[in-house]
């Protein structure tokens, strides 16, 4: 299996143990006729700061936990996907960061839901691009606008039942993440898909030293990691001189 594909399994199977979580918390709230609000976010008093680690699995119906649980699947997957290095690191950093932000800026009401997660996720890659500045990166920035850009209205105090702070908060968060992680990046968009990438033995297709097929004649300096001295190469400044030949072009000349 090609590390893509086993990435993406892995992404997609981390983003629906979340998604599931979150349904199994509000099934235990339906079954008992709970309402777990109180575990949101209670800006400025002490108990309130539980909520910074619970608020984001409890929502208010099952309406609102259906709407986050799309958006914040498929955000899971593209940053777990793109950003496999930084992801986790990425996204605890937006989850306590977003949840310390509402406890101290907004309205005193419970703050419930995991919309702050998803804007905070959202604004990640689309800050990220914007920072890294290579072509695979503001190209999943500008898909992922396209797909939330609308969704930053919300940041905007126009309901008074919805939490504006979490999504406010969520922005800001994915804005600081992304540029305290800027010489973090890696993953899948910086992948060099070249003859001068490092294989290991696991690459079992890809020998130790690799010679493109369209250049037979051509002299190459490669790092020989075995520690053996092939018998056609000569020691070099750490790195072995591979001289290799076509031997059909050989047999032609005879």
């Amino acid at each position: 299996m090609s590390k893509e594909r086993s990435l993406f399994r892995q992404s997609v199977v981390f983003s629906s143990y979340i998604i599931l979580v979150l349904w199994l918390v509000k099934a235990i709230e339906w079954a008992f006729a709970a309402d777990f609000a109180h575990f949101g976010i209670y800006p400025r008093h002490i108990l309130g700061t539980i909520g910074i680690f619970t608020s984001p699995f409890i929502h208010g119906d099952f309406l609102h936990l259906l709407s986050n649980s799309f958006s914040l699947m498929l955000l899971i997957i593209i940053l777990f996907f793109f950003y496999d290095r930084i992801a986790l690191k990425a996204l605890l950093y937006i989850y306590i960061l977003t949840g310390i932000g509402v406890w101290i800026i907004a309205r005193e009401a419970y703050h419930i839901g995991a919309s702050g997660v998803i804007y905070g996720i959202a604004s990640f890659i689309l800050f990220s691009g914007l920072i890294r500045k290579n072509q695979s990166s503001l190209a999943l920035s500008f898909v992922v606008l396209l797909l939330y850009g609308g969704m930053f209205y919300g940041v905007l105090p126009r309901d008074g039942y919805i939490s504006w702070e979490s999504h406010l908060m969520g922005l800001f968060s994915g804005l600081i993440v992304a540029y305290l992680l800027k010489d973090q990046f890696a993953g899948q968009a910086e992948l060099k898909m070249s003859f001068e990438r490092e294989w290991t033995k696991e690459d079992e297709e890809i020998p130790d030293w690799y010679i493109p097929y369209d250049q037979p004649d051509a002299t190459f300096n490669y790092e020989y990691k075995e520690q053996q001295k092939p018998e056609s190469a000569t020691k070099q400044s750490g790195t072995y001189n591979i001289e290799y030949k076509d031997s059909s072009s050989e047999n032609d000349e005879k």
